[in-house]
């Protein structure tokens, strides 16, 4: 490559560079985030307390039953060797960044090689706009597939062992991918022979998992197949909803066009990619109890590249046809309304109570510590404790103690049939930022106070 050529190849990856910077910046990963944090550190203790039995059962909250897995366990198990590599905040930091430079990286990389430098660079804004974006902050297995799923659809007619190698990834990181990821082979072309093998190497993973989920259905309670289309709801807080429904138009609006636009340069690829998003939108309303932005926010990142798409053609639709000076006027259109998005996105991230990178000189666990610390010294590693349901995970992760309770209890959905919760030697308990640990005679034996409880 000439050093003339160095700054177009750079230009398309500057939203990666700024990302990079921001989150340095503000370093929003060295405390753990609530919700789905707590989970999936949990399951990446599992897995370091029980490198086999964890891959396929949760085994420290729930006891002395546990519960079957929710989601596949290739993300945790990375997870969980970044803990057993670097500690439990090398791990979450790696995760956190890892995913979110992957969106980036993944729509600017495809989009720019396969629509120009403009589409590069948009993209990658542009990925960060979906209607849920905090999916991008907490480090979960969701995320990841929508990376695998371009990354499929961009290697298909390119390379066939990266793109069962990808799809594979999928099949082993999240449920969605039982429905989204072999449809794409078929779409591609079901009568090509390497197709066919891909396929058949893909159904044991297929099988496996839903016969997995089918066999353990009568042990969670799920509240039957069409409980989520009775009963659709969103997780939209007030302080974001105007946001999400602006990036969420945005990026949906530009991404439709962009997509009718691919349909007359490549039809195969519009088929894989509406293909795709259809299967992930419509299953979405039959699942995440109630929760149909999961499906779009699953869509996103090829409806990013889609608006990158979009820019480019228009671009360059204005430049050959009208004076420079309009086409700079469209670029900078489309640069204001992607950066009032990614200020939207940023304005999202958690300042960790206030700290920047002086957080490292506070313990990971925060106002937890004193607690994980009295538990760790006052219980043996086979010791079982009880929890309220909302602190159950936390503790189980800060411990690696067996819990007896889980966050859904009482029948709720997640909840494990037959499952009551046993009062043990220590029982904690949380009320208004107030730490609670009780013996089995109801007797309180600590206090601690939590400035910021979950």
């Amino acid at each position: 490559m000439k050093a003339k050529d160095i700054p177009n190849k750079l230009i398309p990856f500057t939203p990666l560079i700024i990302i990079f910077a921001v989150i340095l910046i503000k370093p929003y990963y060295l405390f753990p985030n609530a919700g789905d944090t707590d989970f999936h550190l949990a399951k990446a203790h599992d897995i370091l307390l029980n490198p086999l039995l964890g891959l396929f059962w949760d085994n420290l909250t729930y006891y002395p039953l546990g519960r079957p897995v929710w989601h596949q366990p290739l993300i945790d198990t990375v997870y969980a060797l970044m803990w057993g590599l670097g500690g439990v905040r090398f791990a979450h930091s790696f995760m956190c960044v890892l995913q979110l430079m992957l969106t980036v990286g993944v729509a600017t990389w495809i989009a720019n090689k396969e629509y120009g430098i403009f589409a590069g660079y948009f993209a990658g804004i542009f990925a960060l706009l979906g209607p849920l974006q905090y999916t991008l902050i907490i480090a979960i297995p969701a995320t990841y597939i929508p990376i695998f799923a371009m990354l499929t659809i961009y290697y298909l007619p390119k390379d066939k062992k990266k793109a069962f190698i990808m799809a594979l990834l999928g099949l082993w990181t999240h449920m969605i991918a039982l429905v989204s990821f072999l449809p794409l082979f078929f779409v591609d072309n079901y009568k090509d022979k390497r197709n066919l093998k891909i396929i058949a190497l893909l159904l044991p993973s297929i099988i496996f998992w839903a016969g997995y989920w089918i066999y353990f259905s009568n042990r969670m309670i799920t509240l039957g197949t069409f409980y989520s289309v009775t009963h659709l709801n969103t997780i939209f807080g007030t302080t974001e909803i105007i946001g999400s429904i602006y990036s969420f138009l945005l990026v949906y609006t530009l991404g439709s066009i962009g997509l009718y636009l691919l349909l007359k340069i490549n039809k195969k690829q519009f088929e894989l990619i509406l293909t795709y998003v259809t299967t992930v939108i419509v299953f979405s309303f039959f699942g995440f109890q109630g929760d149909y932005l999961r499906g779009f926010q699953f869509a996103t990142l090829p409806m990013a590249i889609l608006s990158g798409l979009t820019v480019q053609k228009g671009y360059e639709y204005v430049s050959h046809n009208y004076k420079p000076i309009f086409s700079s006027i469209l670029i900078l259109m489309f640069l204001l309304l992607s950066m009032v998005g990614a200020v939207i996105f940023f304005a999202q991230l958690p300042n960790q109570q206030g700290k920047g990178w002086e957080a490292l000189n506070y313990p990971f666990e925060g106002d937890y510590a004193p607690l994980k610390d009295y538990i760790e010294q006052n219980t043996g590693g086979n010791d079982v404790i009880w929890t309220e349901s909302k602190l159950a995970e936390k503790i189980a992760w800060m411990t690696g103690r067996k819990i007896s309770n889980g966050k859904y209890v009482g029948g709720e959905y997640g909840t494990i049939v037959g499952f009551e919760g046993q009062h043990q030697k220590i029982n904690i308990y949380e009320s208004q930022g107030i730490i609670l640990v009780k013996n089995i005679n109801n007797v309180t034996i600590k206090e601690f106070r939590i400035n910021n409880a979950a």
